[in-house]
C-alpha cells in the first residue's frame, strides 16, 4: 500500500475519533449558552451533556459485535451518517426533550463509527509493529478530542451562536461518509455468528438507567425515591446482563475477554482517564462562566495549553511505552491525574485564579497523555484481529462510560455540597466554588487509589492471546 494511502485512510479514521470524543465535551463551553437559549435547568443541561456519551458507551459492545458481523466499511459510514443526522437535530432543536434526544441519536451513530474505525486500523496497517504503534496513537486522540471540542464550542459561542457548535460536527461527519467507500478498505472478511439480543438491550438499559439515577441524585438528593429506583434498576439490568453472557452461545461481551487482571484493570484505566478531563472541563466551564464571568471564548482559550501539553503527551507516551511498557506507564499517569486534580481543587470564587489551578490544567493533560495510550495498548494486547470489533467495542464502551458517570457523579456531588452551603448562608458564588473544590477533593482521592490499585494490578501477567 502506498505510503500517501495510508496517511490519508488513518487520517479519515482518525478524524471520526477526534469528533465522536469532542461531542462529548462539545456542550461544555457551550452549556451556559444552551442553558439560557432553551431555558433549561442544570438537571436539564447534565443530561443533555450525558445523553450523548449514555446512548454511546452503552451501545458500544453491540456496535463491536456488528463490526465483527458486517462489513466494517459500511457500519462505519452508517454510524457516521447518524452523527451527522443527529448533530443536526440538536443545531435546530427548540425544547431540552429535543435536544436531549438529538445526543442520544448521535450517540447512537457513535457507538456504530467508533468500533468499526478502530477495527480498520488493522486493514490499514497490517504489519504487526505498525499496527501497535498506530493504536498507541489511536489511545491519545480521545483526548485530543475532548480538548478540540471544548475549544470549537467556545469559538462558535463567541462568534456565532451555540447552533453552529453542533452544524460543524453535522458538516464534518457529513464529509466523512462523503469520503469513506472512496478512501477506506472493507475491512476483515465478517465473522460467523448472530447478534445478542438480550445483552443488547440489558447493557445499554442498565447504563442509561444507572447514568439518569447519578444525574438525578445532585437536584434530588441520594436517597430520593426518583434517585434510588433508576440506580437500583441500573444495577439489577447489568447484573442480568453479566449472567446471560455466561450462558448465551454469541455473548455480547464474551467473559474469557475479561478473564484476564490485566485486562480488567487496563480496562478500568481506560474509562478513568478520559472521565477526568471530561468532569473538569463540564465544572470548570460552569466555573468559569457562571462565577467568574468569563465569555465562552475565555473559557476555550484557558484549555489552549491544556490541549497543547495533552497533544505532545499523547505522541511521546508511545516511545515510554516501547521503552519502559504500557502497564508501568499507566499507574503514573494516575498519580499524575490525582496531582492535577489535587491542584484544581484550590478554586477561589473572585480574585487572581492562581497558581495551583494553572499548574493544575497543565498537570492533568499531562497525566492523561500518559494513562489512554497505556491502558488502551493493555486492553488490546492478545487479541486477534478477526475480533478486532470486539475489541474496540470493548475499549471504546471504558472509553465513554467513564465521561459519562464521572460528569454525572460529579456534578451531583458538586450540586448536593453547594445546596448544603447556601444553606447554611454561604453566599451563592461562594457555595457554588464549594460545590466544586468538594467535587474535585473527591476526584483527587479516588485517582490515588486508582494509582496504588492499578500499580498493584500491574504485576499480574500479561493478557492471554484469544482463541
Amino acid at each position: 500500500m502506498h505510503p500517501t494511502t495510508t496517511r490519508r485512510r488513518f487520517a479519515l479514521l482518525a478524524t471520526i475519533q477526534v469528533l465522536v470524543n469532542a461531542c462529548v465535551t462539545i456542550t461544555s463551553a457551550a452549556g451556559p449558552a444552551i442553558e439560557r437559549g432553551l431555558d433549561l435547568t442544570r438537571t436539564q443541561l447534565v443530561l443533555a451533556s450525558s445523553a450523548y456519551g449514555l446512548a454511546f458507551s452503552g451501545l458500544l459492545l453491540l456496535g463491536g459485535r456488528l463490526a465483527n458481523l458486517t462489513n466494517q466499511r459500511r457500519t462505519f459510514a452508517l454510524g457516521t451518517g447518524t452523527i451527522a443526522l443527529g448533530s443536526a437535530v440538536a443545531a435546530a432543536s427548540t425544547t431540552a426533550p429535543v435536544l436531549i434526544a438529538a445526543r442520544f441519536i448521535a450517540g447512537c451513530g457513535a457507538a456504530l463509527a467508533a468500533p468499526a474505525a478502530m477495527a480498520l486500523l488493522g486493514a490499514v496497517f497490517p504489519d504487526p509493529p505498525r499496527r501497535a504503534r498506530a493504536i498507541t496513537v489511536w489511545g491519545s486522540l480521545g483526548g485530543i478530542g475532548a480538548a478540540l471540542g471544548i475549544l470549537i464550542s467556545g469559538v462558535m459561542v463567541t462568534l456565532l451562536t451555540w447552533r453552529w457548535v453542533f452544524t460543524v460536527l453535522a458538516a464534518v461527519a457529513f464529509v466523512v461518509v462523503l469520503a469513506a467507500p472512496r478512501l477506506l478498505p472493507r475491512g476483515a472478511t465478517p465473522s460467523p455468528g448472530r447478534v445478542d439480543v438480550a445483552g443488547a438491550v440489558l447493557a445499554p438499559a442498565g447504563l442509561c438507567a444507572l447514568g439518569y439515577g447519578l444525574a438525578m441524585a445532585g437536584p434530588h438528593g441520594w436517597s430520593a425515591p426518583g434517585v434510588l429506583l433508576p440506580l437500583g434498576s441500573g444495577v439489577l439490568l447489568l447484573a442480568a446482563f453479566a449472567v446471560v453472557e455466561t450462558v448465551i452461545a454469541h455473548p455480547l461481551l464474551p467473559p474469557r475477554l475479561l478473564a484476564s487482571t490485566a485486562r480488567v484493570a487496563a480496562l478500568l484505566t481506560t474509562m478513568l482517564g478520559p472521565a477526568s478531563g471530561a468532569t473538569t472541563a463540564f465544572l470548570l466551564s460552569l466555573y468559569f462562566q457562571q462565577v467568574r464571568g468569563w465569555s465562552p471564548l475565555a473559557t476555550a482559550a484557558a484549555y489552549l495549553p491544556y490541549t497543547v501539553v495533552l497533544s505532545a503527551t499523547g505522541l511521546l507516551s508511545g516511545r515510554l511505552v516501547e521503552r519502559f511498557g504500557a502497564r508501568k506507564i499507566a499507574p503514573v499517569g494516575l498519580l499524575v491525574i490525582s496531582a492535577g486534580l489535587a491542584l484544581i481543587s484550590r478554586l477561589t470564587p473572585a480574585g487572581p485564579l492562581g497558581t495551583p489551578l494553572l499548574a493544575g490544567l497543565l498537570v492533568l493533560p499531562f497525566g492523561i497523555g500518559l494513562t489512554i495510550p497505556s491502558a488502551v495498548t493493555t486492553a488490546v494486547e492478545g487479541i486477534p484481529q478477526r475480533q478486532a470489533g470486539l475489541a474496540a467495542g470493548v475499549v471504546n464502551t471504558a472509553m465513554l462510560t467513564g465521561p459519562s458517570m464521572g460528569i454525572a457523579v460529579l456534578a451531583s456531588l458538586a450540586d448536593s455540597r453547594t445546596a448544603a452551603l447556601t444553606h447554611a448562608g454561604r453566599i451563592p458564588s461562594a457555595a457554588a466554588v464549594g460545590g466544586y473544590t468538594h467535587a474535585f477533593a473527591v476526584a483527587a482521592t479516588a485517582f490515588l487509589l486508582a494509582a496504588a490499585l492499578t500499580a498493584a494490578g500491574s504485576r499480574a501477567r500479561r493478557p492471554k492471546r484469544l482463541g
